[in-house]
């Protein structure tokens, strides 16, 4: 039993459920034990809009701040995703229930929506949004999928893509009701506004130097298995086969370009895929900003597309190609599971906190360590060491170190500094 728990959180995505906290998400935990205001004004200077912490916010106060009970929100979101999913291939393309449980397995084992299901981040619930848009955009029920609109863009800046992709989707298809549609539109802006003018007043680092590498021409050939990987070129490891998925992946989108099938849903799954991807693409040839986790929702979409247009095929190459899909799936999933680590990070400070005394400090050299720091021990007694303010780059959560955390001294013994270095280890220092 003891063997076989070990495998579970060794070998499947349940190791990202238990992993140390690492720099993002002791953001969104620092972040979100603020009050309500604070968060509000906080996030205005960052990077990212302020629902995912008020929801998390919520959350920690009901259900704790462990990594499992912060990370379980996020699972919440990825079974509604699931359920939407579910709920989209019922009423919009009206499969029956035994395929749509066949085909969701596709999603189940998608490597970038189960990564993202296990961290306290805004991705899982940006998705759930985005694709519930788009379900209540094929329904027509349009208030609801103007709530859903506000709260996606309320969640992240990257869902202005999908809503380019959903007007141009409405201009092409409901022509007679343009007027209404427009003040549809107005009105959603009209919500967003008030944010956008708290962004602007509070003058965040959107113009500083950001950490997305430069696109490249690799990237650009291997966006269909980038989108349903979530392969990331920096992460230290290299997929081999991410060109044989992008290959496979264009080869259906190729092959059912000539085959007969409903015009609505065609731009539909057109507008929510390849809308936002080209945008995303031509962006980032001046600015880089092509991430898969941001493109997440497009994700959503491609499989959505993928089994919509897999459902065509005889059934025979139909089951065929579903099995090629997972097993690429499952395959990517082990491997990301086996290189993608987020460092134990949590060990060595929970050593620390154990030593600690009441007049110790933590000095930390790194500043992508200072919010895990300050998450495991008490952030009271966490100091950013060795660096100066200026160094500090806006992107590892700036906005929540203020200048009297940084040092460049030694304390007086018997105070003590707990040193925790770049290669998290550490040692004990003081001036004497």
């Amino acid at each position: 039993m003891n063997l076989f728990l070990k495998l579970l959180f060794a070998f499947t995505p349940l190791k990202f459920f238990v992993q140390s906290i690492w720099r993002d998400e002791a953001f969104s935990y620092l972040l979100a034990k603020q009050n309500v205001f604070q968060i509000l004004s906080l996030t205005a200077k960052d990077f990212n809009p302020p629902l995912y912490y008020l929801l998390l916010h919520v959350w920690m106060g009901m259900f704790g701040s462990s990594e499992i009970a912060m990370r379980t929100l996020s699972f919440f979101f990825f079974l509604a995703t699931l359920y939407v999913v579910g709920m989209l291939l019922m009423d919009i393309f009206e499969f029956s229930i035994s395929e749509i449980l066949l085909y969701l397995l596709l999603f189940v084992l998608n490597p970038l929506l189960h990564y993202y299901a296990f961290e306290a981040r805004m991705y899982s619930l940006f998705a759930f949004l985005v694709t519930l848009s788009f379900y209540f955009l094929a329904k027509k029920s349009y208030r609801k999928y103007a709530l859903t609109v506000i709260l996606s863009l309320y969640t992240h800046y990257f869902a202005l893509f999908p809503l380019l992709g959903q007007i141009i989707y409405i201009m092409l298809t409901d022509r007679k009701n343009i007027t209404q549609h427009i003040k549809m539109f107005i009105k959603i802006g009209f919500y967003f506004l008030p944010w956008v003018i708290f962004v602007i007043l509070s003058k965040p680092p959107f113009g500083q130097s950001f950490w997305i590498p430069p696109l490249r021409i690799g990237d650009v050939l291997n966006t269909p298995g980038i989108l349903f990987t979530g392969y990331e070129n920096f992460l230290g490891f290299s997929y081999p086969f991410l060109s044989l998925i992008s290959i496979l992946i264009l080869g259906i989108l190729i092959f059912s370009f000539f085959r007969l099938m409903q015009k609505r849903l065609n731009l539909l799954l057109s507008c929510w895929v390849g809308i936002p991807t080209i945008a995303i693409l031509l962006i980032s040839l001046f600015k880089p900003v092509f991430l898969p986790r941001y493109m997440i929702f497009i994700t959503v979409g491609l499989l959505v597309s993928l089994i919509y247009l897999i459902h065509r095929f005889p059934a025979k190459i139909r089951y065929l190609l579903l099995v090629v899909l997972m097993i690429f799936s499952l395959h990517y999933g082990v491997y990301q599971t086996i290189m993608r680590n987020k460092g134990d990070v949590k060990t060595p400070l929970l050593q620390i906190k154990n030593l600690l005394k009441k007049d110790d400090v933590v000095y930390v050299t790194h500043e992508y360590n200072f919010h895990p720091a300050e998450y495991y021990i008490n952030d009271k007694q966490v100091y950013l060491y060795g660096k100066t303010y200026e160094e500090i780059p806006s992107f590892v959560g700036k906005v929540l170190i203020s200048k009297e955390k940084i040092t460049s001294s030694l304390p007086l013994y018997p105070k003590r500094a707990f040193v925790f270095k770049d290669d998290l280890s550490y040692s004990i220092q003081a001036l004497y």
